[in-house]
Parts: C-alpha cells; structure tokens; sequence
C-alpha cells in the first residue's frame, strides 16, 4: 500500500495497491478509515488497481469546508473517481460508505459496473433491541450539539487505545479473530489525527445526515430503485448496528440483488473474516470486473499524486 493526494477542494488522502487502471474503490463507514480494508485490499488487487480514500473529516482527509454528510460524501466520491479512474469500477462500501456508494450508483450509473454492500447502512426494523451505547448514539446525533457532548465526554474520559478496543468490540462479533497489528495500525492512525474538535463536528454531522436518510423510508426505496448496476449484499448476521433484517427487506425489494448473511460475524466482515469476505467476492467479481494478468511492480513510494 502506499498514499496518493488528491486535491479535491484541499487535500484528500487515498490508500493506493496494485497498478494498471483502477477497477475497485472501497468505502469506509462512519468513523473509520482506508485502513478498516487492509487486510482484503491487497488480495483484490488481482483486477486491476485499488484505491480506499478516506472521507473528508475521517484518516488523513481534513474535512476542510467539506459537508459531512452522506449527499457530500456521494459528491466527494463521484470527484475521486472522476479523478482517477478511466473505466466503470466495482464500488464496496462498509456501513455509512455502502450509503454512499448506493447514492453514487443512484446518481452516476454510468460510472458503476457493479456494487458491494458490506453491512450498509439501510432501513429497517428496530424491534430487536441493541446495545445501549448504539441507542444513546443515535438518539444523541438528532440533536448536534447533543451529539457532539456526547462525542467529547467519551474521548475525554477514555485513551486512544481504549477506544480503539471500544470500537473493535462493538464492530466485531469475535473481536480475537482480528490481529495485533491491525489494531496497532487504527490506533496510531487515531494518534496522528490527534483530538480535534473539528474531527467531532465531522463524526456528528455524518451521522446526523445517517439518521436522516434512514427517517426518510421513501426517499430510500427510491435510490435502491434507481440503481441499475449488478449489486452484491454481504451482511453479518450478528451485526449490532445494521441488523441483517435491513439487508434481507432490501434484497427482497430487487431481487436480482445477490444477498450473502455471515454466520457469527459482525459489522466489519472485512476484518474480521477477510477470507470468507473474499471468497464471496472472487466469486461475484469476475462476473462484473475482468482479472488483471499479474505483472512486476517497482516498488511505491511512500507518498505520490495523481
């Protein structure tokens, strides 16, 4: 891996592997960053280039005038790929980036030959009752100046490391199965960020914006309608913030829709099973997205620009 700046606005970071035209852009979620792909990015490079930028407000992109939401966000994205890429890609978001991805398909077909849904942000049911933390959050971030209380007490009584852990722990249904220097990686990330109230504002507005779209069930069906490239969901069943009841109402809403649900796995399939992940993706992918004959690569910089 290695890191590319983009200037969109002002600087925005993206985590780059491979070589050859770009063929898969990845999407964080809500608070996370290029590195929550570490550990399948390398492996999808057999299609061609890969590329995990960070949005505007989370790892290395300041949010510097950006609006944090998933609308901005959605336009963020669709600069990165004009940018970048020379060929419709396969989108995959995570969470908060599967909203925005969809809301990129919705807007741009033209630039999507096909869409992953990693345990996406999408509507549904809230009968089944959710860690308390999660309901606190959410309830919190209708009211910004709430939220963002909320945001600071927490980072002011605990360390880096401990929200790290936190964070893994909510996320992952077997937070073991995710190794010591994937944890390191997030946490010297978070360091180098530092404790910024601007970061805060960032958090909260996103999930301001998060909340919104899923009170508006009609506005929703409307973008899943819109969306016209072959889609792929793949869904934890023990996901603690998205229930895998939301991924199944969609998928029974467009049933050309793929739809995988993960025994015992969380919200971050990703991490915490990259294996798993992956064989269900180099599965769907060929389909959508034609291999790239391996070749030798010089070695990257550390930093390089389009």
């Amino acid at each position: 891996m290695w890191s590319a700046t983009l200037n969109i606005d002002g600087p925005a970071h993206v985590a780059e592997w491979g070589s050859g035209p770009v063929r898969i852009v990845l999407v964080h979620g809500l608070g996370g960053s290029h590195l929550n792909w570490m550990r399948v990015a390398p492996q999808l490079t057999r299609y061609g280039r890969v590329l995990a930028p960070d949005l505007p407000g989370f790892g290395r992109t300041p949010a510097a005038g950006h609006p944090t939401t998933v609308g901005g966000y959605a336009d963020f994205l669709d600069r990165v790929i004009d940018q970048t890429c020379t060929e419709p890609v396969v989108l995959v978001g995570n969470s908060m980036g599967g909203l925005v991805a969809l809301a990129e398909a919705a807007r741009h077909p033209e630039r999507v030959a096909g869409l992953v849904l990693v345990d996406a942000v999408l509507p549904g049911p809230w009968r089944r009752r959710r860690p308390p933390l999660v309901v606190l959050a959410f309830v919190s971030y209708l009211v910004p100046t709430l939220g963002r209380w909320v945001l600071h007490h927490v980072r002011d009584r605990l360390s880096v490391e401990d929200l790290v852990a936190g964070a893994i722990r909510l996320l992952a249904q077997r937070p073991e199965l995710i190794p010591a220097d994937v944890i390191e990686a997030h946490i010297e990330l978070e360091r180098e960020r530092g404790r910024s109230r601007d970061n805060d504002a960032a958090y909260v507005q996103a999930a301001h914006s998060i909340a919104g779209a899923l009170v508006n069930r009609v506005g929703f069906r409307r973008l899943i309608g819109r969306v016209s490239a072959p889609t792929l969901i793949v869904h934890g069943d023990a996901d603690r913030l998205v229930r895998a009841d939301a991924a199944r109402k969609a998928q029974r809403r467009r049933r050309d829709w793929e739809l995988h649900v993960l025994d015992d796995v969380g919200h971050i399939p990703m991490l915490e099973v990259p294996h798993q992940f992956l064989e269900i993706l180099n599965a769907w992918l060929p389909s959508h997205v034609r291999e790239t004959p391996p070749r030798p690569v010089a070695p990257a910089p550390a930093s390089s620009s389009f």
